[in-house]
């Protein structure tokens, strides 16, 4: 199945936050809520395992129509039919990643650098993505960014620019005018007794202020 990159919330599901059948039921409340795209995270799992989760979360994402991405492993990602990958600055290589997965793939790539970024658009990653937003939960020891870093990037690339980092319904309008494209939450979801609700409440937000939207 081929999919379009749309603007919007970007759920990304962590295995270090969620466990099985938990992630599925709370992917599955995000994207109820509205998320277009939805990436798996594992940095403690083998790549047997995640390539089982990664099959499962393809089936619940093809109910909504949305693709699944999964961090970091390109050749999961192919095992398990993902509609793509997303890679870090110390992952496979964006060119790699294409190479492994096809033209047809989605394949977004971690930016935190006016090099970086150029680097991707050479390699023809479809999205760049900067961070940290805010303080984030998953990393609470990384600096923040903030803003400022979205803005100072925006004008290098005509490649879709997504955020991540600490970003909830709460602190979403601090993201107006930066020229965002998807907007990427991992805590203010999965840590949400009602995930479904606060995927809304961000969509919310992120309307308000015109965030990807």
């Amino acid at each position: 199945m081929g999919y379009d990159l749309k603007r919007g919330l970007y759920f990304a599901a962590d295995t270090g936050l969620l466990d099985v059948p938990e992630i599925y039921t709370t992917t599955r409340a995000a994207l109820r809520g509205g998320a277009v795209m939805v990436q798996l995270r594992s940095k403690n799992l083998p790549p047997r395992e995640i390539t089982s989760i990664a099959r499962e979360m393809v089936a619940v994402c093809d109910e909504f129509g949305v693709p699944l991405l999964v961090n970091d492993f390109p050749r999961v990602a192919l095992k398990a039919g993902a509609a793509g990958v997303h890679v870090g600055q110390t992952d496979a290589a964006v060119a790699e990643a294409r190479e492994v997965l096809g033209e047809a793939a989605i394949i977004g790539a971690t930016t935190p650098t006016s090099a970086a970024v150029r680097l991707a658009e050479a390699e023809e990653a479809d999205y760049v993505s900067a961070g940290p937003m805010f303080r984030s939960p998953t990393k609470p020891h990384k600096p923040v960014a903030g803003p400022e870093l979205a803005r100072e990037l925006r004008p290098l690339t005509s490649l879709p620019l997504c955020v991540i980092g600490g970003i909830s319904a709460e602190n979403a309008h601090e993201l107006a005018g930066c020229g965002i494209d998807l907007v990427c939450v991992i805590s203010a979801i999965s840590g949400a007794d009602d995930p479904q609700r606060a995927a809304e409440e961000i969509i919310e937000a992120m309307a308000a202020a015109g965030v990807a939207s």
